[in-house]
């Protein structure tokens, strides 16, 4: 893997920090909470929608569309959508990036 450079760190800022992002053919869901900042693939193992409802206390991100919950730090699905509560949330985790900032830019390792 190498360091891209993706946006700005003031873009992320602007955005409220948080944003998804498409890098090549990967969407990322970027999140700054306080000093530390995360990148987990932005698309939910569900059906495939864009993740982006960011929770700051639990460090998790929620589906828009059926409100599946990812953890930040690991990318584990932690609860299921809520139209398949038998989902198989301990299969259907999401991959996590090594995220940076750079003189500014926000950076990903991917």
């Amino acid at each position: 893997m190498a360091w891209r450079r993706v946006f700005s760190e003031k873009a992320l800022e602007a955005a409220g920090g948080s944003v998804a992002v498409k890098v090549d053919d990967k969407v990322i869901f970027v999140a700054k909470v306080g000093d530390k900042l995360y990148a987990i693939d932005a698309v939910c193992t569900h059906v495939k929608c864009i993740l982006g409802s960011l929770d700051r206390e639990r460090l998790t991100v929620r589906c828009w569309c059926h409100g599946a919950v990812f953890d930040l730090r690991s990318g584990s699905m932690i609860e299921p959508p809520s139209v398949a509560p038998n989902f198989p949330k301990e299969k259907m985790g999401l991959r996590v990036f090594n995220a940076r900032i750079n003189n500014g830019w926000v950076e990903l390792d991917i």
